[in-house]
């Protein structure tokens, strides 16, 4: 999002929050977002991949919500602007010690095989068949609901990119919930 997009959007941001509080409050997603005003990212960069997959680092970015029970703060999942922060994840955590902190899509998929948001065994079956280098250390995770992409801009976005570049990450796979 360029810096005139995020300026017009919050110029338009706080009169639609303020007209569709309501909605939002009774969960009411569908009417609420009609009139979103959505910023519009004129341009996506794109970084051709210099090398083949087999000797790649591959990170994940999940939109889940999911954090470490016990150890980092859940999303504020209720809050009806959404939660612009993340999560980091490191590699091997056990899929029994993560939870989910996202209000805005049916758990019972990934509550069943976390894989389906989140497929770190699939990913390590690559690598194991050297069909993919490794897996970077570490993991990210973010809740997919919110409405402050400004504050994803100010706030996450580059955290995100400084710690993907700290682990050498070649490729990272967004995982949309």
């Amino acid at each position: 999002m360029d810096l005139m997009d995020l300026h017009a959007f919050r110029e338009r941001y706080p009169a639609w929050l303020e007209a569709n509080r309501p909605l939002l409050e009774a969960g009411n997603w569908h009417d609420s977002f009609k009139g979103y005003p959505f910023p519009i990212n004129a341009e996506s960069p794109w970084a051709p991949l210099d090398k083949p997959l087999s000797r790649c680092r591959l990170a994940v970015l999940t939109t889940a919500g999911l954090y470490i029970a016990g150890e980092q703060p859940p999303f504020r999942a209720a809050d009806i602007e959404g939660d612009w922060t993340f999560r980091e994840l490191p590699d091997g955590t056990p899929y029994d010690r993560l939870a989910i902190a996202h209000d805005h899509y049916p758990h019972a998929l990934a509550e069943e095989d976390l894989n389906v948001v989140y497929p770190l065994e699939r990913l390590a079956e690559l690598v194991n068949a050297g069909a993919l280098g490794e897996l970077a250390p570490r993991h990210i995770s973010i809740s997919g609901y919110c409405t402050r992409p400004d504050l994803v801009v100010e706030h996450s976005a580059g955290a995100i990119v400084e710690t993907l570049r700290r682990d050498a990450v070649d490729v990272l796979l967004h995982l949309p919930v």
